[in-house]
């Protein structure tokens, strides 16, 4: 049995587990993972001739997935594809967001708004309680983040793609993803500006030792929250991104050394080493976001 979790504000998830639609063991592993987040998929993990059938699953699953405190999302289709069918389909079991794929123009995201609010007033949703995730797949959307984000009040979240991406900008992928490190730069600063949290590119090469090297990326550059396409990633990323106690009991002693360096005229104390101010912000922050998750401590 799945057990229940605290349901996370959008600063608070980590991981946002992609599943297919229309496999039900797939919906049961994901609930296992312990992923802060499910996106039930009907884009492209779901196969045209599937999705009526996805689409009655996912509504039956979303509850479940609530229950537990996870948050359950659908990826649905663009709009002027299947995704008017697909919201019909799976808001009757109250998705707590919706993921717009290869989202470009702010005409796209005000579609979407106002066909969640005719859906919200039909089956007594809470009006605006549906969340908006536009998820950027190109160097239009990218381009243009900064308008998308304005849109509507609905858009907490934004995700940046990876393959899609690295396709439309003719980029040669590696296991280094050095040819998406200006990408993603750019995508987590248009969201921090429009004070929206920015979703990390999944990891898309199993290796447990790329995906670790592609989270000291992540967390270098600032990223805190990472979309996922393997199950079996979300335990070594939530150890990435959720500082122990012990991981704040030492940056907490090194800020305080590095106050009694200051105090001391930044004389260094025998048997002590010189302690410089981006080590000593580096740790600020981890106990910031220790805090986060340890809000009484």
């Amino acid at each position: 049995m799945t057990p229940h979790r605290p349901r996370r504000p959008p600063h608070q998830r980590r991981t946002w587990l992609f599943v297919p639609g229309n496999d039900d063991t797939a919906h049961a592993a994901a609930l296992r993972s312990g992923a802060d987040a499910i996106v039930v998929d009907l884009e492209e993990m779901t196969s045209p001739q599937g999705r009526p059938d996805a689409r009655r699953r996912i509504a039956a699953f979303l509850p479940r997935a609530q229950a537990t405190g996870t948050i359950g999302s659908v990826r649905i289709n663009k709009l002027e594809h299947d995704g008017y069918a697909d919201l019909e389909g799976v808001m009757p079991g109250q998705p707590r967001a919706i993921f717009l794929p290869h989202a470009e123009s702010a005409a796209q995201l005000a579609a979407l708004d106002s066909a969640l609010a005719d859906i919200e007033r039909r089956l007594d949703i809470p009006p605006g309680s549906t969340e908006m995730i536009p998820v950027i797949e190109s160097a239009k959307g990218l381009v243009n983040l900064g308008a998308l984000l304005q849109v509507s009040p609905r858009i907490t979240c934004c995700m940046l793609a990876v393959e899609d991406l690295a396709a439309n900008l003719g980029a040669r992928r590696t296991p280094a993803g050095d040819e998406l490190l200006y990408a993603r730069s750019r995508f987590l600063i248009e969201c921090v500006a429009a004070g929206c949290v920015p979703l990390d590119l999944p990891c898309t090469w199993r290796s447990a030792a790329v995906l670790e090297r592609d989270m000291e990326q992540s967390t270098q550059l600032g990223f805190a929250s990472k979309s996922v396409v393997y199950p079996e990633h979300v335990p070594a990323i939530h150890r990435a991104l959720t500082p122990s106690e012990a991981d704040m009991r030492a940056a907490r002693a090194l800020v305080e050394a590095h106050c009694a360096q200051q105090d001391n005229g930044g004389a260094v104390a025998p048997g002590s080493a010189w302690i410089d101010y981006p080590e000593r912000n580096n740790a600020k922050q981890l106990i910031s976001r220790y805090k986060l998750f340890n809000p009484t401590e």
